[in-house]
């Protein structure tokens, strides 16, 4: 799994805003693997790889039929896992306060990917794919803060560059 957490994240940090139908594919997949094992306790792997991979093709089909909707409806997903992944990554533990910043940060992701959407694809594809190519690697924390942020940046600089350049 951490081949392919680098590989989609690599993917989506670089070329997220292009192949925006990727980014709601990846999301749509991320989030089988995150929730249908709390769904489905007990599964075998190869079943909750294949309901995700179905989840991400549903996100793509979305994608194609129904820009916008879909976009924001990543946006939400996206920035709840953004939020989410960063509290683990800063080991907070907050109780019940935490889904409370996981769904402000879901609405954040929505209202961006809604009112901006190129800058809000490539803000929440940039962090998305830092978030996922640290987790695959899997460093320790300090290291792994510095990294993210720097990959994050990277990405804000390569995707806006291709934006301006179109």
């Amino acid at each position: 799994m951490n081949l392919l957490f680098i590989a989609a994240g690599m993917v989506l940090l670089f070329l997220g805003r292009k192949l925006f139908w990727l980014f709601v594919a990846i999301v749509g997949f991320l989030l089988g693997t995150f929730i249908i094992p709390q769904v489905l306790p007990s599964q075998p792997q190869s079943v909750i790889i294949t309901i995700s991979l179905i989840m991400g093709l549903v996100g793509i089909l979305l994608a194609v039929l129904l820009q916008k909707m879909a976009v924001g409806i990543a946006g939400f997903i996206a920035g709840g896992y953004i939020v989410y992944s960063l509290m683990l990554n800063q080991s907070l533990d907050e109780g019940q306060m935490q889904w409370l910043a996981v769904l402000a940060g879901a609405i954040i992701g929505a209202v961006l990917a809604g009112s901006m959407f190129d800058w809000a694809l490539i803000f929440l594809t940039s962090v998305s794919g830092s978030i996922l190519i640290t987790q695959g690697i899997g460093l320790a924390l300090p290291v792994s803060t510095f990294v993210l942020i720097g990959l994050f940046i990277i990405g804000i600089l390569v995707q806006g560059n291709i934006r301006t350049r179109e």
